[in-house]
């Protein structure tokens, strides 16, 4: 196993872009939040105290995937452990040319993404009940994603039987451990958040672009 990681970094353009995202679909992105927030005192979504500002920044957090490496061209992608629909929802709110496909085990988490996405009017949204290992994309094209949801290795195990693609994956600053256990060769894309923002929520926060040789 071997692995490289390559340092990247965000712009002012980066959050510009970002800002702009929100400006254009603040209307729904709030409407998620809330939604998420109701869920969550009936479905263990996110901490039992998390509030609506929290919810904004995790939004922020999951919409910095989109400045990074190659998503502006993936037009599937996957998002693992989905739970109340992070990061894929608010993904798929501001690219609705985007297909976005929710992957979460937990049934009663599913029924909240289904009830979210339906309300929201997001067609480009399919939520699917299956677990990871099981799961078969059924597209030639696509990119997964993750925000805290599993660990390196043991992704890459679950979908050996898939084809090759690129993941991006929001970790925290102990992502070095998790490709200590690898057993695939990777180049990894690191993106620091915390040096552009600076609330501590996004403290050792890191997007990851994760590529497999061809």
């Amino acid at each position: 196993m071997s692995y490289s990681v390559v340092p990247k970094y965000f712009t002012q353009e980066t959050l510009e872009y970002i800002n702009s995202l929100i400006e254009a679909f603040e209307p729904k992105l709030t409407a998620y939040a809330k939604q998420l927030l109701w869920w969550n005192q009936k479905v263990n979504l996110l901490s039992r105290n998390t509030d609506l500002s929290t919810v904004e920044k995790h939004i922020v957090h999951s919409l910095l995937i989109a400045s990074v490496g190659s998503f502006a061209r993936e037009k599937v992608l996957v998002d693992i452990g989905s739970g109340g629909g992070l990061p894929g929802i608010p993904l798929a709110i501001c690219f609705p040319e985007k297909k976005f496909l929710l992957l979460d085990r937990v049934s009663r988490k599913c029924a909240a993404m289904n009830d979210m996405a339906g309300k929201l009017g997001l067609k480009n949204v399919e939520v699917v009940n299956d677990d990871l290992k099981m799961f078969h994309v059924k597209h030639d094209s696509f990119g997964w994603m993750s925000k805290h949801a599993v660990k390196l290795d043991d992704f890459y195990k679950a979908t050996a039987h898939q084809p090759k693609a690129k993941a991006y994956f929001l970790k925290g600053d102990d992502f070095r451990e998790e490709l200590d256990e690898l057993t695939n060769d990777v180049k990894v894309h690191e993106y620091p958040i915390d040096e552009y923002l600076t609330d501590p929520f996004y403290s050792g926060k890191r997007v990851l672009m994760l590529e497999l040789p061809s």
